[in-house]
């Protein structure tokens, strides 16, 4: 995605805040598991830290299992735009350790686990098995059916920009405020604009038609785009979803 999926906007809030307020129509016991460094949008769980680096999904679960208070857990991805409730409690219902079988593929992040298999995927993970699919067939779990499940496209998440582009331009949403700072405010004829959604390097030369600030994909020197004050981009093909704000600069040294 060229940049973090929890921040994606999704109906008027970020997508891990949209995930939260869907599991917490379940339970209040939600656990979001992040890496120690990553700064994720503020929402009402438990937030723990994965504090291994490159040990894969498997090592996360793990972490969030720890603890869960509740004798199961519902495992789920960040971007889950069509989750909703009625899939989450259908998976726990199965009483046991259980995840989906959709298209051929053991759906392993919209799955069940016991939270007293924490210990388990630990000692999975000391043998090298680094997936959550390893756990789950340690676990004996049961398969479920996609025909027999509600809202099926809570498994699907967003794997590309285009992916979540798309899936944005089919809701009425808010633009994208592109403001220009320093030396560059001169340039350009209006300080501040609002365009649409769209890959940063479209949002740009809507945004500034007569002054390029992208070349080969890429944001060109010397201007710099910090998205919302939180992190600055360069890779033209990120995705900036609707309500999102750009600030542009020069970061030329003097002149």
């Amino acid at each position: 995605m060229g940049r973090c999926k929890a921040w994606l906007p999704w109906q008027g809030r970020p997508m891990l805040g949209h995930v939260v307020d869907v599991l917490k129509n379940v339970t209040p016991d939600i656990v979001v598991v992040g890496a120690p460094d990553q700064v994720l949008p503020e929402v009402p769980a438990q937030r723990m830290n994965d504090e291994t680096e490159g040990l894969g999904p498997l090592a996360g679960v793990a972490v969030g299992l720890e603890a869960v208070r509740g004798p199961y857990a519902f495992v789920t991805a960040t971007d889950a735009p069509y989750l909703t409730e009625a899939f989450v409690r259908a998976v726990l219902a199965a009483g046991g350790p259980a995840a989906p079988l959709v298209a051929g593929r053991v759906q392993v992040l919209s799955a069940a686990y016991p939270a007293l298999a924490a210990e388990q995927a630990r000692d999975l993970l000391n043998q090298g098995l680094r997936r959550p699919l390893d756990l789950l067939e340690a676990l004996g779990f049961a398969v479920l059916a996609e025909d027999e499940l509600p809202d099926i496209r809570s498994v699907e998440g967003f794997n590309t920009p285009f992916q979540y582009l798309e899936a944005v331009s089919e809701q009425q949403t808010t633009g994208v405020t592109v403001e220009f700072l320093g030396r560059l405010e001169k340039k350009v004829s209006v300080a501040t604009r609002v365009v649409g959604s769209g890959a940063l390097r479209d949002v740009l030369n809507e945004a500034s038609p007569d002054w390029p600030l992208t070349e080969e994909g890429k944001v060109c020197s010397p201007y710099a785009v910090s998205l919302d004050g939180r992190e600055f981009l360069r890779d033209g093909a990120v995705p900036i979803g609707p309500g999102e704000r750009l600030i542009v600069l020069d970061a030329a040294v003097g002149g």
